[in-house]
């Protein structure tokens, strides 16, 4: 069954709150929990954090409470945090919703007494008696789907408590999607705010129950490369491709923006530039939007000949440039507006994914390990152009995400194998994306990456013998003599196209090996018993042709399975077997 891109997330959250957990000794989860949130979204310190949580019996359903006496604020909240990631379809249930009711009530009215055991709670009661407070929240925060079916409960409470009270009460429910978006936007490395002088904006589409809101004006050229210039490394975080070097149409977009004759129909010749933000706020009196949290997602082509135009000292004072502000909360939303507005020109699928919270740990993780993963199209080259902050050594290994995800699926998923050879961009379906990457990290990477190189120097050593039968080579590595390899050449057909299938039984044996606790097993040796177990399969399968039987999902299960049933290195029988064969 797939991984729901709800259980992805959990998964990466619960690694977080399990080592909150640990380092603050919480009793569960749901504590460990309101840590990670309240630090995250509320930006507290640990301290903080630990003054606010409402820990121990008796606490009347309201796990963490907020008092801010400069604002006169009071905020109250309740965690849950499922125990398990199939339990994230849940809601949060009516009796646990009344009881936080019941507990806010106790807390705020002096008429009420507290008679419960719970000395943070009684701490908090006696601070805010007799003091004004201006604003009441109630936070309800869980990674399930919230409220939906008690909904009608809330409104009664948030109506009886003006009524008693006289007061308003704001009711905050925080789902599994408003959580994954705070993951994401945290997990964003880059929080840029950028002030933007324009020609002309205005107040565009905007949905309210998706909180999406949008403008669309024109800003001179000039103006627009003021206002990014300094973050021009980090402004396109989360497009999916960076500038495109020796590019015809960006050639073009330059002599446009220099031209004398022509920088003023710049704004009709060009599609514009795409911002998206968490936040906007516009002054019309200085004709002049901030933009916080922002990314360009559409425009990197153009935004950068212009920046580069810049530089050159001939961006000329009459270029003007449509721009669109997408302002938006839900990282899922993002993702999707990246996608399809980078779709009218053909990109490799994998670098739809380059978003995902996996992929931007993944790159993180080996970087440490001294390995650049390109997570967006030119992003290695364009970074340490533009001075990025991170340093870039001169052994650094580059590593295109398309491979990467080939490699390390062909090499550690054997359900998806044989996908990862017979067509790459049904690894990157929607459907199946968050269970790949659910079992991604670096060092499983690294091991696939060097294995398939290895495996990739044999192949070429084949194929050198092929071309020119003097090339000794390849009958060298298997141990064997050339005129015996030559006899028998054509039985290693398969290689040509046989690297995937070749890394996935590589992999099945080392693994194997390791449960017979066989010793001083080295990659050469795992490789030519791997070349024998395909040469062997397709020896009795009479395969005529080769580039199928290689992405054959069969093939790989069959090879699999051979490997499983195997009680001793598959070397020492094919030893045994060539000396009665030749």
């Amino acid at each position: 069954m797939a991984l729901t891109k709800y259980e992805s997330y959990y998964n990466s959250i619960k690694t977080y709150i399990s080592e909150i957990r640990k380092d603050n000794e919480y009793n569960n989860d749901s504590l460990a929990f309101a840590h990670w949130y309240l630090k995250n979204h509320f930006n507290l310190s640990d301290q903080q954090v630990s003054e606010a949580i409402i820990d121990g019996a008796d606490d009347l359903g309201i796990d963490a409470i907020i008092f801010d006496d400069t604002n006169n604020s009071l905020y109250v909240f309740q965690f849950k945090f499922p125990s398990k990631s199939d339990n994230t379809n849940s809601e949060i249930v009516q009796g646990d919703i009344l009881k936080t009711f019941n507990g806010f009530n106790t807390l705020i009215d002096n008429g009420i007494p507290y008679l419960g055991t719970n000395t943070r709670f009684r701490d908090f009661k006696e601070q805010i008696n007799d003091t004004f407070i201006d604003e009441y929240k109630m936070f309800f925060v869980s990674f399930n789907k919230g409220i939906i079916a008690n909904e009608t409960i809330i409104d009664n409470n948030k109506k009886l408590f003006k009524n008693n009270y006289g007061n308003d009460l704001n009711v905050i429910i925080h789902n599994r999607d408003v959580i994954s978006s705070i993951y994401e936007k945290i997990n964003r490395k880059n929080n840029i705010t950028i002030s933007l002088k324009y020609k002309q904006i205005q107040s565009a589409y905007n949905v309210a129950s998706r909180e999406i809101d949008s403008y669309v004006g024109f800003v001179n050229c000039k103006d627009l490369v003021s206002a990014i210039k300094e973050n021009i490394s980090t402004i396109f975080d989360e497009n999916i491709r960076l500038y495109e070097y020796n590019s015809t149409v960006n050639n073009g977009i330059y002599r446009t923006a220099t031209s004398s004759s022509e920088s003023d129909m710049f704004y009709f010749y060009n599609n514009g530039i795409v911002f998206i933000c968490d936040k906007t706020r516009n002054s019309p009196a200085s004709n002049e939007i901030i933009l916080e949290g922002a990314s360009v997602v559409n425009g990197c082509q153009s935004l950068n000949v212009l920046y580069n135009a810049h530089n050159d000292e001939k961006l000329s004072d009459d270029a003007c440039v449509l721009i669109r502000i997408i302002q938006i909360a839900d990282f899922n939303q993002r993702r999707q507006i990246t996608e399809f507005l980078n779709s009218q020109t053909p990109i490799r699928d994998s670098y739809f994914i380059s978003n995902h919270h996996a992929i931007r740990n993944l790159q993180e993780q080996l970087l440490k390990k001294g390995y650049f993963l390109e997570r967006q199209i030119n992003e290695y080259k364009y970074k340490k152009e533009h001075g990025d902050s991170l340093s870039y050594g001169d052994d650094i290994i580059v590593l295109q995400l398309e491979e990467v995800l080939q490699y390390f699926t062909g090499y550690w998923i054997n359900n998806s194998a044989s996908a990862a050879k017979r067509g790459k961009g049904s690894l990157f379906d929607k459907n199946k994306i968050d269970e790949l990457l659910s079992q991604i990290n670096a060092d499983k990477v690294i091991e696939a990456v060097n294995t398939y190189h290895d495996i990739s120097s044999v192949l070429t050593m084949y194929r050198k013998t092929r071309r020119n039968d003097e090339k000794t080579e390849f009958s060298s590595y298997l141990g064997i003599s050339q005129q015996e390899l030559l006899d028998h050449i054509d039985e290693y057909r398969f290689m040509n196209t046989g690297d995937i299938l070749l890394l996935n039984v590589v992999s099945n044996l080392k693994r194997h090996y390791e449960k017979l606790g066989l010793q001083n097993i080295t990659i050469k040796d795992l490789i030519i018993d791997s070349i024998n177990i395909v040469k062997g399969i397709a020896s009795k399968s009479s395969v005529t042709n080769m580039a199928a039987f290689t992405k054959n999902t069969s093939v790989f299960s069959e090879a699999q399975t051979k490997v499983s049933k195997l009680n001793q290195r598959y070397a020492i029988e094919q030893e045994e077997a060539s000396t009665m064969c030749y």
